[in-house]
C-alpha cells in the first residue's frame, strides 16, 4: 500500500450500491466497477494492474487479511469479512462483503473476486473499530514476522470472550 495521509473522514456507500472487484491469481486488480471508482476516487487507470491492497486501511489488522487470504487461497472457499478501506484522498469507507476464488475450467485458481456493500450501522462500525484497534496494537508490539501470529491470538481471545466461534461468525452480525 502506498503511504498516504489519512483524512479521518468517512464516505458511505448508498444502500443500493455494491462494490465489485476482481484480481488475477497474484492479487493484481483486473476489474473494478463504477461504484468502486465513485467511492474510492481511483480511476481504472489508477487501479488496474495494481495490488488490491491499494485500498487497505492500516487500521485493519494483518491477522484479518491472513484469515481472508488463507481461506480463499488454501481452502478455495469464500470468506465473509467487514473491512475498513482507504480512498485515494485518504478518506475511508466501511464494507461488508464476500471474497472468493475464481476457479478455471481445469480446476485451477484464476483469480479472486470481492462483492461488498456498505456497513451503515454506527454501533457495528464502532465495535469493529475497537476490535481492530486492539488486535492491531497487539500486532505492532511484535516484530513483523510474529505480527500475524500475535494478531490471531489476540483476535481469537477477544472472540472467545464475546462467545463467537470464529471471526466470520462475528462479522456476519453485520448482515
Amino acid at each position: 500500500m502506498t503511504e498516504r495521509e489519512l483524512s479521518g473522514r468517512e464516505r458511505e456507500l448508498l444502500e443500493s450500491e455494491i462494490i465489485s472487484t476482481r484480481t488475477d491469481e497474484r492479487g493484481l486488480i483486473k476489474f473494478i466497477n463504477p461504484v468502486f471508482t465513485r467511492v474510492t476516487g481511483y480511476t481504472k487507470e489508477d487501479a488496474l494492474g495494481k495490488p488490491h491492497n491499494l485500498i487497505r486501511h492500516p487500521d485493519v489488522p494483518r491477522a484479518v487479511y491472513y484469515l481472508l487470504w488463507s481461506q480463499i487461497k488454501e481452502k478455495r472457499d469464500r470468506f465473509f469479512a467487514v473491512t475498513k478501506n482507504v480512498c485515494k484522498n485518504g478518506d475511508h469507507y466501511w464494507t461488508i462483503g464476500y471474497f472468493q476464488p475464481e476457479i478455471g475450467a481445469e480446476g485451477e485458481t484464476t483469480g479472486f473476486r470481492s462483492t461488498r456493500h456498505g456497513l451503515h450501522e454506527p454501533t457495528l462500525k464502532k465495535e469493529f473499530d475497537q476490535l481492530y484497534r486492539q488486535v492491531r496494537e497487539e500486532e505492532l508490539r511484535h516484530p513483523r514476522p510474529k505480527q500475524i501470529e500475535a494478531g490471531l491470538e489476540a483476535l481469537n481471545k477477544w472472540l472467545r470472550k464475546k462467545n463467537y466461534d470464529d471471526y466470520e461468525s462475528f462479522a456476519r452480525r453485520s448482515l
